[in-house]
């Protein structure tokens, strides 16, 4: 009889041990899938952390500060890829911080910038700050309104 509740016992902390790691892996999914590089007018530009800083690696290896907190990510289309909007012919990503409150998991913060391709130069917007969470590749206005064209 100990032996079949030693049993029952193994069996069901195996069990909660395998639920937990399940848990574990799905919820490091959605940040472990974000991409950090994006291809923009011929160019791999890459998010990298800067003492706790958001900067954008150029192909000359050389950054561009976006004064957002790290961790931070381009935006990306339903296929989870970083997405790039095209205005005219001028290649444009946003660059987003997301912030949850950890007293209320529901509350959620971001703030972004777009960053332009324009005469062979990269520009960065103005921070844009918004009361909820952008998710998704966001609408044109968010790509082109932060900029006086």
């Amino acid at each position: 009889m100990i032996k079949a509740h030693c049993a029952v016992f193994i069996g069901c902390l195996l069990s909660s041990l395998t639920a937990c790691a399940g848990q574990r892996a799905s919820s490091a999914t959605p940040s472990a899938a974000v991409d950090q590089v994006v291809s923009m007018g011929g160019q791999q530009l890459t998010l990298e952390n800067d003492q706790q800083r958001c900067v954008l690696r150029k192909p000359d290896q050389t950054l561009l500060p976006l004064d957002l907190p790290w961790p931070c990510q381009f935006t990306v289309d339903r296929q989870g890829k970083s997405y790039v909007e095209t205005f005219g012919k001028v290649p444009i990503v946003i660059v987003i911080h997301l912030a949850t409150d950890p007293e209320n998991s529901h509350e959620c913060r971001s703030e972004y910038r777009a960053i332009r391709q324009i005469n062979g130069q990269l520009e960065p917007s103005i921070i844009a700050r918004n009361a909820s969470c952008m998710r998704g590749a966001g609408d044109q206005k968010n790509y082109t309104g932060l900029f006086t064209w």
